[in-house]
């Protein structure tokens, strides 16, 4: 029995990870990024990532996703003074429906946030009237919330359109610290995203 199970074994594995290959694209994106603070700023972005392709039946999915983004810090003066970069590893849950070509779909993910500031020396003097280079930041790593909808049109079996938007949950508590002030939780990172892009899937089959 055991060589049995073991061969059974193997190929369902070879048969699932052969699907999976099948599925594999790659996306060409360019997103906005607004944020919901108007002491924080977005902006456009582009870029080039993997992904797969949606199914072809209606049902549950549980989608894992890395998300990359910069966002920037402004002061009471409107001077942008330092960038948050935030790599965040996701995983959720979605369901996805298809009417012919068109594959819609809505999820949510929560992952963690590993979070980094910059700041831009030489301004900062201005940003918060002190002298130069005595003012430090200090920023968390945080967990992260992202409910998403998205549609991908088929415009052939390999070739697809693709537009998503979601809103993203995230407090890093950033902390700034000058001789004067400590400025704490004023600036909130939550933002809505709106994506655009392409896709192309090679080994999708008819």
């Amino acid at each position: 029995m055991l060589p049995s199970t073991a061969r059974a074994q193997s190929s369902f594995i070879k048969q699932n990870t052969a699907q999976l290959i099948k599925k594999i694209g790659i996306h060409g994106n360019v997103s906005y990024r607004y944020p919901l603070d108007s002491d924080v700023r977005g902006g456009w972005g582009k870029g080039v990532s993997f992904g797969l392709s949606p199914g072809r039946t209606n049902g549950w999915r549980y989608p894992f996703a890395l998300t990359f983004f910069t966002q920037g810090l402004r002061s009471a003066n409107g001077d942008e003074f330092a960038s948050v970069r935030t790599r965040a590893i996701l995983g959720g849950i979605g369901y996805g429906w298809h009417f012919g070509r068109l594959s819609t779909g809505v999820q949510v993910q929560t992952g963690y946030a590993f979070n980094h500031a910059s700041f831009k020396e030489d301004i900062l003097g201005h940003a918060f009237q002190v002298p130069d280079g005595i003012v430090s930041i200090d920023t968390k790593n945080s967990w992260l919330v992202r409910p998403e909808i998205k549609a991908e049109y088929f415009i052939t079996h390999k070739f697809t359109v693709r537009v998503s938007g979601d809103y993203v949950y995230i407090r890093p508590g950033i902390v700034v610290t000058t001789p004067n002030e400590r400025f704490e939780r004023q600036w909130d990172e939550s933002n809505l995203h709106f994506n655009v892009g392409v896709a192309f899937y090679p080994f999708r089959k008819r």
